[in-house]
Protein backbone atom coordinates (compact mmCIF):
# COMPACT_ATOMS: atom_id res chain seq x y z
CA UNK A 1 0.00 0.00 0.00
CA UNK A 2 2.74 2.21 1.04
CA UNK A 3 4.63 1.86 -2.25
CA UNK A 4 1.25 2.85 -4.46
CA UNK A 5 0.88 5.85 -2.62
CA UNK A 6 4.62 6.52 -2.84
CA UNK A 7 4.09 6.44 -6.53
CA UNK A 8 0.96 8.25 -6.96
CA UNK A 9 2.32 10.90 -5.07
CA UNK A 10 5.03 11.30 -7.61
CA UNK A 11 2.68 11.54 -10.62
CA UNK A 12 0.75 14.15 -8.52
CA UNK A 13 3.68 15.72 -7.71
CA UNK A 14 2.75 15.97 -4.18
CA UNK A 15 4.08 17.84 -1.14
CA UNK A 16 1.84 16.50 1.35
CA UNK A 17 3.21 14.34 3.50
CA UNK A 18 2.53 10.63 4.68
CA UNK A 19 2.50 9.62 8.29
CA UNK A 20 2.13 6.64 9.50
CA UNK A 21 1.07 5.70 12.93
CA UNK A 22 2.57 2.49 14.97
CA UNK A 23 1.12 0.44 17.48
CA UNK A 24 3.37 0.60 21.22
CA UNK A 25 2.83 -3.20 21.34
CA UNK A 26 5.02 -4.06 18.56
CA UNK A 27 7.92 -6.60 18.83
CA UNK A 28 11.75 -5.22 19.17
CA UNK A 29 12.82 -7.39 16.08
CA UNK A 30 9.58 -5.47 14.31
CA UNK A 31 11.34 -2.35 14.51
CA UNK A 32 13.53 -2.72 11.82
CA UNK A 33 11.27 -3.74 9.37
CA UNK A 34 9.09 -1.07 9.86
CA UNK A 35 11.73 1.35 10.09
CA UNK A 36 13.02 -0.39 6.03
CA UNK A 37 9.70 0.24 4.76
CA UNK A 38 9.32 3.40 6.03
CA UNK A 39 12.74 4.70 4.43
CA UNK A 40 12.00 2.36 1.19
CA UNK A 41 9.16 4.33 0.46
CA UNK A 42 9.64 7.93 1.46
CA UNK A 43 7.47 7.97 4.15
CA UNK A 44 8.50 11.49 5.75
CA UNK A 45 7.02 11.22 9.32
CA UNK A 46 6.12 7.98 11.61
CA UNK A 47 3.74 8.83 14.91
CA UNK A 48 4.42 6.71 17.79
CA UNK A 49 2.76 5.30 19.12
CA UNK A 50 -1.11 4.47 19.25
CA UNK A 51 -3.36 3.00 22.18
CA UNK A 52 -1.63 -0.70 23.47
CA UNK A 53 -3.74 -3.66 24.25
CA UNK A 54 -0.85 -5.24 26.13
CA UNK A 55 -0.27 -2.76 29.13
CA UNK A 56 -3.53 -2.91 30.71
CA UNK A 57 -2.31 -6.11 32.98
CA UNK A 58 0.11 -2.95 34.54
CA UNK A 59 -2.93 -0.81 35.78
CA UNK A 60 -3.62 -0.94 40.02
CA UNK A 61 -7.16 -0.19 39.34
CA UNK A 62 -10.62 -1.33 38.28
CA UNK A 63 -9.93 -0.51 34.59
CA UNK A 64 -7.25 -3.21 34.42
CA UNK A 65 -10.55 -5.72 33.89
CA UNK A 66 -11.85 -3.45 31.39
CA UNK A 67 -11.91 -3.79 27.41
CA UNK A 68 -9.91 -1.90 24.83
CA UNK A 69 -6.43 0.12 24.19
CA UNK A 70 -5.19 2.29 26.71
CA UNK A 71 -3.25 5.60 26.13
CA UNK A 72 -1.96 8.52 28.04
CA UNK A 73 -0.03 8.15 31.34
CA UNK A 74 -0.85 4.13 31.30
CA UNK A 75 1.76 4.70 28.00
CA UNK A 76 3.86 6.92 28.30
CA UNK A 77 6.60 5.25 29.28
CA UNK A 78 6.46 2.43 26.74
CA UNK A 79 5.94 4.92 24.12
CA UNK A 80 8.64 7.36 24.96
CA UNK A 81 11.23 3.79 24.82
CA UNK A 82 9.94 3.00 21.47
CA UNK A 83 10.30 6.48 20.07
CA UNK A 84 14.13 5.85 21.19
CA UNK A 85 14.48 2.71 19.70
CA UNK A 86 13.20 4.00 15.83
CA UNK A 87 15.11 7.60 16.72
CA UNK A 88 18.65 5.23 16.88
CA UNK A 89 17.46 3.35 13.34
CA UNK A 90 16.26 6.28 11.21
CA UNK A 91 18.81 9.28 12.78
CA UNK A 92 16.41 12.05 11.39
CA UNK A 93 15.89 10.32 8.17
CA UNK A 94 11.92 10.27 8.92
CA UNK A 95 10.36 13.08 11.30
CA UNK A 96 9.16 11.31 14.91
CA UNK A 97 5.72 12.63 16.28
CA UNK A 98 5.71 11.54 20.09
CA UNK A 99 2.61 10.31 21.84
CA UNK A 100 1.29 8.49 24.53
CA UNK A 101 1.30 10.31 27.78
CA UNK A 102 2.50 14.09 27.48
CA UNK A 103 0.63 16.15 29.60
CA UNK A 104 3.31 18.65 30.74
CA UNK A 105 6.33 20.18 29.79
CA UNK A 106 8.69 17.70 31.45
CA UNK A 107 6.87 15.11 29.79
CA UNK A 108 7.25 16.56 26.19
CA UNK A 109 11.07 17.18 26.92
CA UNK A 110 11.22 13.14 27.49
CA UNK A 111 9.50 13.05 24.27
CA UNK A 112 11.79 15.19 22.65
CA UNK A 113 15.08 13.62 24.72
CA UNK A 114 14.11 10.38 23.37
CA UNK A 115 14.36 11.99 19.51
CA UNK A 116 10.87 13.05 18.63
CA UNK A 117 10.66 16.15 16.51
CA UNK A 118 7.30 16.86 17.60
CA UNK A 119 4.64 15.96 19.85
CA UNK A 120 1.02 14.80 19.50
CA UNK A 121 -1.75 15.64 22.79
CA UNK A 122 -5.12 13.65 23.16
CA UNK A 123 -5.69 12.01 26.20
CA UNK A 124 -4.10 14.88 28.40
CA UNK A 125 -6.60 17.13 26.80
CA UNK A 126 -9.19 14.90 26.95
CA UNK A 127 -8.69 15.53 31.18
CA UNK A 128 -7.30 18.75 31.39
CA UNK A 129 -8.58 20.71 28.85
CA UNK A 130 -6.98 22.88 25.70
CA UNK A 131 -5.30 25.19 28.36
CA UNK A 132 -3.02 22.11 28.74
CA UNK A 133 -1.18 23.57 25.68
CA UNK A 134 -0.58 26.48 27.34
CA UNK A 135 1.20 25.05 30.51
CA UNK A 136 3.07 22.50 28.44
CA UNK A 137 4.70 25.50 26.56
CA UNK A 138 5.23 27.25 29.91
CA UNK A 139 6.76 24.60 32.23
CA UNK A 140 8.75 23.32 28.94
CA UNK A 141 10.28 26.60 28.42
CA UNK A 142 11.45 26.59 31.80
CA UNK A 143 13.11 23.59 31.88
CA UNK A 144 15.07 24.38 28.58
CA UNK A 145 16.21 28.04 29.84
CA UNK A 146 17.03 25.87 33.34
CA UNK A 147 19.11 23.86 30.98
CA UNK A 148 21.03 26.38 28.96
CA UNK A 149 18.68 25.25 26.26
CA UNK A 150 17.45 28.03 23.59
CA UNK A 151 15.55 25.46 21.37
CA UNK A 152 14.33 22.36 21.52
CA UNK A 153 15.66 21.39 18.50
CA UNK A 154 19.03 21.07 20.14
CA UNK A 155 17.82 17.92 22.29
CA UNK A 156 16.34 15.65 20.23
CA UNK A 157 17.65 12.60 20.57
CA UNK A 158 19.81 13.16 23.27
CA UNK A 159 19.03 10.34 25.27
CA UNK A 160 20.94 8.09 23.89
Amino acid sequence: MLETIDKEKKILNSKIPIAVKVSPDIEDQEIHKICEVLLNNNIEVIIISNSSDSSRETLNNIQKHQKGGLSGKPIENKSTKLINKFYKILKGRVKIIGVGGVDSGRGAYEKFLAGANYIQLYTGMVFRGPNIVNMIKKELKEILVKDGVKNYTEIIGKKG
